[in-house]
């Protein structure tokens, strides 16, 4: 089969559900909403982005992605994230969008993360160096396309699935 064809629309999706945890990450730090509705809300839009890329052979972005969600299923249980934990999350869905931009640009899997995925694995950071990962992503280009998106109100594209034949 040929997965070219699927190529952009994986891009559409991701950056779709990127969008979405941009803005329940928003809503986490501002404390402006249910803060379990928009831990469920990382949670359903990381499995979604493993789950695509894993049908299109990225395996990089579905392992990011998968190691992910692992670290957010207790968050997600407890309907909450720590303080500590939101520079690592900014830092990751940097990296999920910095890897679909190679997927779109190339139409090849990017290189893994394992820098990031070990970062995953580890006891959480203390909360001053939280913190400081936090503001840097926020000066980067962290989810540039899709903040922007964001703070302009536009919705997210939605498509009707993403499946294959």
């Amino acid at each position: 089969m040929d997965l070219n064809k699927y190529r952009q629309l994986f891009v559409d999706e991701a950056t779709d559900h990127l969008a979405e945890m941009v803005r329940a990450l928003s809503v986490l730090e501002s404390e402006s909403g249910d803060p379990a509705e928009a831990v469920d809300t990382l949670f359903r839009m990381t499995h979604s982005i493993k789950g695509m890329a894993a049908s299109l052979d990225y395996l990089s972005v579905s392992t990011l992605a998968h190691k992910l969600e692992d670290w957010l299923e207790p968050m997600r249980k407890a309907g909450s994230v720590p303080e500590t934990a939101f520079g690592l999350l900014y830092e990751s869905v940097q990296a999920m969008e910095e890897m679909v931009a190679v997927v779109e640009r190339t139409g090849d899997p990017p290189p893994p993360r394992d820098d990031l995925i070990r970062r995953i694995l580890e006891p959480p950071m203390p909360a001053p160096r939280a913190q400081e990962v936090r503001e840097s992503a926020k000066k980067t280009r962290t989810c540039g396309a899709i903040r922007s998106r964001v703070a302009s109100g536009s919705e997210p594209r939605r498509s009707t699935a993403f499946s294959l034949p």
